[in-house]
């Protein structure tokens, strides 16, 4: 039961006279009446996360606090950057007040900051059981559904939430990157427009309608709207990118120019730029390669094997088997993502071990259980420093992003037992040498360089096959499978 005292705190509260009624409350705690709950929430309702922590903290330390206030508390600390600290809260809630939606929220959504999609969807899930049909919840679950990689589950939930809620933005937003996530780029547009009527003034929501509009082929329209959102440098980035659909590069390469102006550290634009004015860099681009993949890792297999028709993968194990390499013990896959390649060398008795730059991938490969050791490093690096050896090595559509493979393949050559095998892909370049492309930032290389590379490496018996790797706006992507053997 509320104090009466409060009451008319609460009321100035309701009405958007926060000043009073904070001051009502820090009065009330200074006479020993307990407002610690509403004055949690005002702060929080203000921003002002660290006063909300600092008033919270030591009642939950004390073992006074109800389930309110634990929620109030993860989610001060998950605004304050503190994920782990935010799970534990909202985990103690839950167990002593398992009855309370909102404690099961709090618990989603902590998670979910800290990258525990799974746990994340469990509790939204245990949520809804509690209050089906309960709008943020839903929500919230979707999003878990696709942090997981599995956009096409979230969509029932979001077009039944958009029908039951049609005003709710943030309900059309998600079910935009949904639809766009599993192809259904004119849906996603449909979707882009309505948040859009919602929210004409919000500039997220603008770039968001104008990404949906490059996706479905409206490559003028986005353009012209980009053009006139201008701003911070995700939009010029994402002008670059409909420029060079419109094969205007002149005017990409403005438009990253001025994201780089904007954002000068941003790896992205720094391997654009380099891309269109064709600079080849010297070093592994670590910090572009982690968090474009970290970004990716929800959607990875869902966008590259069903959009792209991606299955380099099997290709380059059949290509192993053909060629009579199917008795290695010791795997070493690099740049294993999420395990697609480690799927299909898996075999009784063999060690697979992988290597990733980013830990997003890692940890959906390590959902697989069928690595022994997951790395997360730069390959050279790893290549040099370690001291195991390994029968095979391979790496699948990772040189797409390796300007210069001759370090690279000296290295592998180094970590290979006597008599083991180095097994790659590659995008196949127009001309003899590597070619950086502007539209995809994806690099592509000369067979032939690479035959040479690699005999200069001390690698024997090179193979090759021809292969369509993927496809890119619905047209095959040439390239090679390619087997050398250490002498």
């Amino acid at each position: 039961m509320v104090d009466a005292r409060l009451e008319p705190l609460l009321a100035l509260h309701r009405a958007g006279r926060l000043g009073e009624a904070e001051a009502g409350y820090r009065q009330c705690l200074a006479e020993g009446i307990d407002a610690t709950l509403p004055l949690s929430g005002l702060l929080l309702q203000q921003g002002r996360h660290a006063e909300a922590a600092g008033l919270l903290e030591p009642v939950f330390a004390a073992g006074t606090h109800s389930p309110d206030m634990a929620v109030n508390l993860s989610i001060a600390l998950r605004k304050l950057g503190r994920d782990a600290d935010a799970v534990r809260v909202a985990r103690q809630a839950s167990t002593s007040a398992p009855e309370r939606p909102a404690v099961w929220n709090a618990l989603g959504l902590a998670a979910l900051e800290a990258g525990d999609a799974q746990t994340a969807l469990a509790a939204f899930g245990e949520g809804l059981r509690l209050v089906p049909g309960n709008a943020a919840l839903a929500l919230h679950r979707a999003k878990a559904l696709r942090r997981l990689g599995r956009p096409a589950e979230a969509l029932p939930l979001l077009e039944q939430l958009v029908a039951t809620a049609p005003d709710l933005l943030e309900a059309w937003r998600d079910l935009t990157t949904a639809r766009s996530a599993v192809g259904q780029h004119a849906a996603a547009l449909d979707s882009a427009t309505r948040a859009l009527q919602l929210d004409p003034h919000d500039p997220d929501v603008a770039l968001e309608h104008a990404s949906a509009l490059m996706h479905a082929g409206r490559t003028g329209e986005a353009i012209r709207r980009l053009e006139r959102l201008e701003g911070k440098a995700q939009t010029w980035m994402w002008l670059a990118q409909a420029r060079l659909r419109d094969n205007d590069v002149a005017g990409a390469r403005a438009a990253y120019a001025r994201a780089a102006e904007r954002d000068p550290d941003n790896p992205f634009v720094k391997h654009f730029l380099a891309a269109i004015d064709g600079d080849l860099p010297t070093e592994v681009e670590a910090d572009y390669i982690r968090k474009l993949f970290d970004d990716f890792a929800p959607r990875f297999e869902s966008i590259l094997v069903d959009g792209l028709a991606y299955g380099t993968p099997k290709l380059l194990a059949q290509f192993l088997a053909a060629n009579g390499v199917t008795g290695a013990r010791q795997v070493l896959d690099l740049g294993c993502g999420t395990g697609l390649m480690g799927v299909e060398l898996a075999a009784p008795g063999r060690m697979i071990d992988g290597l990733d730059l980013s830990e997003r991938m890692l940890a959906q490969a390590r959902a697989k259980g069928i690595y022994r050791e997951l790395h997360s490093a730069e390959l050279l690096q790893f290549l040099r420093d370690t001291p195991r050896r390994w029968d095979l090595v391979l790496a699948v559509d990772v040189f797409v992003y390796v300007a210069h493979l001759a370090p690279v393949f000296a290295a592998v050559h180094q970590r290979l037992e006597d008599g083991g095998h180095f097994a790659f892909s590659i995008e196949c370049s127009d001309g003899a040498g590597t070619q950086l492309l502007p539209r995809t930032g994806r690099y592509r290389h000369a067979p032939e360089q690479l035959v040479r590379l690699l005999a200069d490496a001390g690698f024997t018996a090179i193979r090759r096959e021809p292969v369509t790797v993927r496809f890119e706006v619905g047209e095959p992507v040439a390239g090679e499978l390619l087997l050398a053997r250490r002498g």
